[in-house]
């Protein structure tokens, strides 16, 4: 059986309160905002009703586990099977009481319970951002990737899933030579060359790629420096640490070295 509370006189709860549906499938075809805030609700209906298990379908693509860690995931409406007593389309109204929260909203005219509302504390996960910096100010030929390998580099970090942003500032002593190279798609150039704006970033960023340069020492300063991968090419890593951090050879760079380095941390948060 098949309901749309909200659009037939009779709540969800005249239905639960039958003690006839012991296997309800929550219909919750809307995205990642609302899912957000339908959390509170889901599981205030569970509480109400312990005697009754309750699945929710969502649409695949929100489907990394968090949000709802045992969601029936769907690619169309037409897909929900005949499997429960009882299939529910949650319609999520906004608008008609401007007092209320669209979750409050949902509980009144769709669910018939106390309005709910509030968000639900989510999990932390490690950030995704990875600062990058392909650019040496004084002697840039004894430092910088070709555009080819940096092209690589960049591609790898998002092949990782993860997002890379380039920590190059037009600061004072910027050499003009260190032009961006053209499919960077995000990049600090635009804002005010500030240290603290640096620091911030990198405090943010889990992990640093790049070659010997004040990013660079300002990483080292701040990160992990298992998280920090040098870019080698005419300058050895010994003239800046002694410390044993991840160093590659970009004069002969290795597909895949970036995202193998990457990968390696998947199980670590």
């Amino acid at each position: 059986m098949i309901i749309e509370p909200g659009k037939q006189p009779q709540k969800l709860k005249s239905y639960l309160d039958t003690g006839k549906y012991k296997k309800v499938l929550i219909v919750f075809w809307h995205g990642l905002g609302d899912c957000i805030q339908f959390l509170n609700v889901f599981d205030k209906l569970k509480s109400l009703y312990p005697d009754i298990y309750f699945d929710i379908g969502i649409q695949k693509g929100l489907d990394e586990e968090i949000i709802f860690p045992e969601a029936i995931l769907l690619t169309d409406l037409k897909d929900i099977e005949r499997n429960w007593d009882l299939t529910v389309l949650i319609h999520f109204p906004v608008e008609t009481d401007p007092k209320l929260t669209k979750s409050e909203l949902c509980c009144r005219e769709e669910i018939g319970i106390e309005p709910v509302s509030g968000h639900k504390k989510l999990p932390a996960f490690p950030s995704p951002i990875v600062a990058v910096h392909f650019c040496l100010t004084s002697l840039p030929w004894l430092a910088n990737p070709t555009e080819e390998v940096a092209h690589k580099i960049w591609n790898e970090i998002h092949e990782a899933g993860l997002v890379p942003i380039e920590v190059h500032y037009h600061h004072c002593f910027d050499n003009p030579v260190n032009k961006m190279f053209p499919w960077v798609d995000s990049t600090v150039r635009g804002c005010q060359a500030k240290i603290s704006s640096l620091l911030g970033l990198l405090n943010v960023s889990r992990f640093f790629i790049g070659v010997v340069s004040g990013p660079y020492h300002s990483a080292m300063s701040i990160m992990p420096h298992e998280r920090i991968c040098y870019l080698e090419k005419d300058i050895p890593v010994a003239r800046f640490t002694h410390e044993n951090i991840k160093t590659i050879d970009i004069k002969n760079y290795q597909d895949g070295s970036i995202l193998e380095w990457l990968n390696s941390f998947k199980d670590k948060k």
